[in-house]
């Protein structure tokens, strides 16, 4: 993650990670006047009885708001709205090269619109948005590798689900061979303390970083990030029953600047403190 900062009250956080920007906000009843970028995603979280809201010079509407209510805004023009009770959204603008990248990469033309589309359901995109708020908030053990999976995966849901294109992208891949498989674990276990990426990872075979994830779970059975996660875990265990190292320099060792983090991470993966972890050898 380049950047995290609480910007303004109540509570608004952005985060910037490649390719993608979210925002998560807390807000008190108010109203606003915005010009959304192109491509902006936004969920309400939380339920309103009314909103009122207008686009460009239309006229106003006055509706409830549904949880979980999705907004695409891929057309230019301002939108005012007023919410009457507390709400909770998640904001995430995909870079703007990276629909193009993604259709390319599924041998598609570009020459394409994403729909306009105002207060929907989509369990998909409330998924994606619910994990990046989890990971704005709390972090994660493998932060590209993790929020490039969810940004490729939006970008694919957008393409197949709200675009004009006649084609949508395809899901097959080919299996990844056991030398490309032996690769890419070598890969990983020499680089257990960098922050990889998808791109990284689908260098090695050679493979659009778009189809890499699917096609990398469907061989291990968990995505890239959860088996970065399981390794830099097995390898903190090892030097935890070993080595007398103190904690600190164990969670350096698999990839973390934060021992506190570190341990919350360590406890989460494997329901026990490092400590206490060490202590039974």
């Amino acid at each position: 993650m380049q950047s995290v900062s609480i910007l303004s009250s109540p509570y608004y956080l952005q985060a910037l990670w490649q390719g993608v920007s979210v925002e998560y906000s807390l807000l008190p009843p108010d109203e606003v006047d915005f010009r959304p970028a192109k491509n902006l995603i936004g969920v309400a979280l939380a339920p309103q009885e009314r909103v009122t809201w207008r686009i460009n010079n239309g006229s106003s509407k006055t509706t409830p708001l549904p949880p979980a209510s999705v907004f695409l805004y891929s057309s230019g023009g301002f939108v005012w709205s007023r919410w009457e009770k507390p709400t909770e959204c998640v904001h995430i603008t995909l870079a703007p090269d990276l629909l193009n990248r993604v259709a390319a990469d599924c041998s598609l033309p570009n020459n394409f619109e994403i729909e306009h589309r105002i207060m929907f359901a989509d369990p998909t995109i409330l998924h994606v948005a619910q994990l990046f708020k989890s990971e704005i908030l709390n972090g994660g053990l493998a932060g590209k590798l993790y929020t490039e999976s969810l940004r490729n995966l939006l970008a694919v849901h957008l393409l197949r689900n709200y675009s004009s294109l006649s084609s949508k992208p395809a899901l097959e891949d080919g299996p990844l061979s056991q030398v490309q498989l032996n690769q890419l674990k070598d890969f990983i276990e020499d680089r257990l303390t960098q922050d990889l990426t998808i791109a990284d990872l689908a260098a090695v075979v050679h493979m659009s970083p778009f189809h890499f994830a699917r096609t990398f779970k469907t061989a291990i059975g968990q995505p890239p990030h959860r088996y970065l996660t399981q390794q830099r875990m097995e390898r903190a265990k090892f030097l935890l029953s070993v080595t007398r190292l103190t904690v600190a320099e164990v969670a350096y060792r698999v990839g973390f600047d934060n021992k506190s983090h570190f341990s919350a991470q360590f406890r989460k993966a494997t329901g026990t403190t490092p400590k206490v972890y060490r202590d039974s050898f």
